[in-house]
């Protein structure tokens, strides 16, 4: 099951469009407050959302930013660890707590503290993750319509016309101009 969950990560992480500027460089210059659903966006935002509630980091895998959802799905991991450890120290200590034939008690307290702090964190990793994946999808798609409209080859044509006076002579030559710009 390792095996196969950590293949899928690294081919998705293959799969994701690496050409594509990162979110990191375009939070600065789109604003997700500005953001209005177009058809034709690429990432929902709600998608994403949804997906980083189910697994903290999958929004932002979802909308490209592999890296990132990869650093939000450790962080949660972490937190669950250190929750797993404070759990662990709970039973531990109230086998100790209850244990007559050793002679001393421990504190039944043990570990509620470091259970607490990784369930926090657990909690305050996953909000924090679907805020920033409806956010990265808002931004990503901002930068994609930008992307959409300008074209590599720029083509402008407009009327010529202008009064020439030469030796007390007027011309009035007319034609067309034309731009192309790369």
């Amino acid at each position: 099951m390792r095996n196969t969950l950590f293949i899928s990560f690294i081919l998705l992480a293959f799969t994701v469009n690496s050409t594509a500027q990162r979110y990191s460089i375009n939070k600065y210059r789109y604003d997700y407050h500005q953001y209005i659903p177009e058809y034709g966006d690429l990432y929902n935002p709600l998608i994403s959302g949804v997906c980083s509630f189910i697994v903290p980091g999958l929004g932002q895998m979802y909308c490209g930013e592999v890296g990132r959802g990869l650093a939000f799905l450790g962080g949660y991991a972490g937190f669950s660890v250190v929750a797993v450890v404070g759990m662990a120290q709970i039973y531990t200590s109230s086998l100790n707590y209850f244990n007559s034939d050793s002679g001393y008690s421990r504190n039944s307290n043990a570990g509620v503290g470091t259970m607490l702090f990784g369930f926090g964190g657990m909690v305050a990793v996953g909000i924090w993750s679907i805020v920033d994946a409806v956010n990265v999808a808002k931004v990503n798609n901002m930068y994609i319509r930008d992307l959409r409209r300008t074209s590599s080859v720029n083509f402008e044509m407009a009327p010529y016309v202008e009064h020439l006076t030469i030796n007390n002579q007027t011309a009035t030559p007319l034609g067309m101009t034309m731009r192309i710009k790369f």
